[in-house]
């Protein structure tokens, strides 16, 4: 018989070895999961989150990182002109070739030269290669409503630039927590937030699409020595809101008015023999108060200009109780106009030079009608604009400005500037189709409304005046080619009774139209303007408070307009 095995039996070493490898694995399963899903540890350095070093400051504008950054220099933070003008303050006028900046005040225009200091002795503002400069953050602080906190005693400098608020949200946090560069434990560590520190509740970034419930979870802060990121909602403590104090006073600068509505009439004078028949153009405008003769045309790119004005006129104009603005215009082939406005010295000169007109010829205001405005002139045309409000408040002059109907191609005009510095905006509500369009109105009620409207969403109402036409367009069409012809009221009225044109009440465009088609399929087509269009048009400017009506141009009208103009008033 053979003899029976005994079952081997493993020992306590065996049991606990396998226990010991069951362990490993799981610890280094977990381990590896750790790494891969759990809360990161790797810091992200304050270099790394501003993008700078050195003197190089980074700007935090509300809340979100620039491309352009500033100067720390002795303890003071310079902020890139151009940067400040766009951004912060359009008042801020930086002229690289003169190396002058320029801020208009209530009472005068400061200037002020690279290096030059304040009362601490901090300079104001820094000039470097290739035009650039930088202004000292206390002086943009000064004129303009901003917070501007700063954080430069490291290593990496930063300001933290906003529009200033009345209150902040603020939260203490319940338990210590890292503040991360985004919304996930994943994410590297920007700042460690002990119990009890307080963060500041900050907006997100804009444009990161729509939050998964996983984001919801986060918040973004700020963290006291200014480094922002994300922490959990439920590490926070119910948010306070903390007043911020803001002693800033936002400057005032009065205008004039004339005290009643304007009825204004340009008077269009090309040579000075014009000038001897003001007389004429009087003979029909009842009710009107203001009369624009374009006496000034600018001439090249120094400060020059034509002048065709007449102390005789201003005299004849104010006995038959007129007010006088002449207008000014660049309508000149030679002028490029931002080259003309570039320069301080420029533009003070022509700004002097229609003084001592002024004073010459005693007039009361000036028109400004600088037409095609390109958007590279805007900065140069407004600080203009700025300065002559300046010169016709010392000379105790009204300061008139035409701008065009409002399209998306001419918004660059800045009304709303323009209406805190001048007495009178007026919008030219005409010109809806001219030279070189397809046929239609010069100016239909539509237009003309739509265009008092929007400009009334920049410009005070009682500062807005609508310019209405004494003109219209004869059209031709023949095949594909469409040309025109502007015509006088008084000329179109000639024309429809010469061609035998029937008019027929277009109640859309509030005007009456006619056609006319030749034998050789020739069609000609007019838009007229004439008392009933007229009288809707000082109706809609009547509803909408603006301060008066002007015309373009005297002369052209028939007498029978002026019951509907120059009822305006009444």
């Amino acid at each position: 018989m053979a003899k029976s095995r005994k079952k081997k039996k493993s020992g306590p070493n065996g049991g606990l070895l396998l226990l010991l490898v069951v362990l490993a694995v799981l610890l280094g399963a977990g381990s590896l999961v750790y790494r891969r899903y759990g809360p990161v540890k790797e810091r992200m350095t304050e270099a790394e989150l501003f993008s700078v070093s050195g003197e190089n400051t980074a700007i935090m504008y509300e809340y979100e990182l620039q491309q352009a950054s500033a100067l720390c220099r002795e303890g003071e933070v310079y902020i890139p002109a151009a940067w400040v003008q766009t951004i912060l303050n359009p008042r801020f006028y930086w002229e690289s070739t003169e190396q002058l900046l320029s801020y208009v005040l209530p009472d005068g225009v400061r200037r002020i030269r690279p290096d030059e200091k304040d009362e601490a002795g901090r300079k104001l503002l820094i000039a470097g290669e290739g035009g650039k400069a930088w202004i000292s953050a206390s002086l943009v602080e000064e004129l303009t409503d901003l917070r501007i906190e700063r954080f430069t005693d490291g290593e990496v400098r930063r300001i933290f630039i906003s529009v200033s608020p009345e209150t902040d949200s603020v939260a203490a946090v319940k338990r210590k927590t890292a503040v991360r560069a985004g919304k996930n434990w994943r994410r590297k560590i920007t700042a460690d937030a002990p119990r009890g520190a307080k963060l500041r509740l900050i907006p997100d970034h804009p444009g990161r699409g729509e939050e998964t419930e996983e984001d919801k979870k986060w918040q973004r802060v700020m963290t006291e020595n200014g480094v922002t990121g994300y922490v959990l909602k439920s590490s926070l403590k119910d948010a306070v809101e903390e007043p911020c104090e803001n002693g800033f006073r936002a400057l005032q600068y009065p205008t004039k008015s004339l005290g009643k509505p304007v009825v204004l009439g340009w008077h269009q004078v090309t040579v000075d023999q014009a000038n001897k028949y003001l007389g004429d153009v009087l003979s029909n405008a009842k009710g009107m108060n203001v009369i624009s003769p374009t006496w000034y045309t600018l001439k090249g790119n120094e400060g020059e200009f034509e002048s065709r004005s007449s102390r005789s006129y201003v005299e004849e104009a104010h006995k038959a109780g007129l007010q006088v603005w002449p207008l000014l215009d660049n309508l000149d082939g030679s002028v490029t106009l931002g080259t003309l406005l570039e320069k301080d010295s420029v533009r003070k000169k022509l700004i002097d030079g229609l003084m001592e007109e002024a004073v010459s010829c005693g007039f009361d205001g000036i028109n400004l009608d600088f037409e095609l405005l390109r958007k590279d002139a805007v900065d140069q045309y407004l600080e203009f604009v700025r300065e002559m409000y300046i010169a016709c408040r010392e000379n105790n002059l009204i300061l008139s400005v035409d701008v065009p109907n409002y399209a998306s191609y001419n918004w660059h005009y800045t009304r709303e500037e323009l209406g805190v510095f001048c007495d009178y905006v007026v919008n030219m509500g005409y010109d809806e189709h001219t030279s070189g369009d397809s046929a239609g109105s010069t100016a239909s009620i539509g237009f003309f409304r739509q265009g008092l409207e929007d400009t009334l969403d920049e410009v005070p109402a009682e500062k807005l005046i609508g310019g209405v036409p004494f003109y219209t367009r004869v059209w031709r069409v023949r095949g594909s080619e469409t040309t025109s012809e502007a015509v006088t009221m008084k000329g179109a009225a000639e024309w429809v009774r010469k061609n035998g044109v029937e008019l027929v009440w277009d109640e859309a465009l509030g005007q009456y139209r006619g056609s006319v088609t030749a034998e050789d399929g020739t069609e000609r087509l007019i838009w007229m303007e004439e008392s009933r269009s007229l009288g809707l048009k000082a109706e809609a400017l009547k509803e909408s408070g603006a301060a008066g009506i002007a015309c373009w141009r005297l002369g052209q009208e028939e007498p029978e307009v002026w019951e509907v103009i120059g009822g305006f008033q009444k």
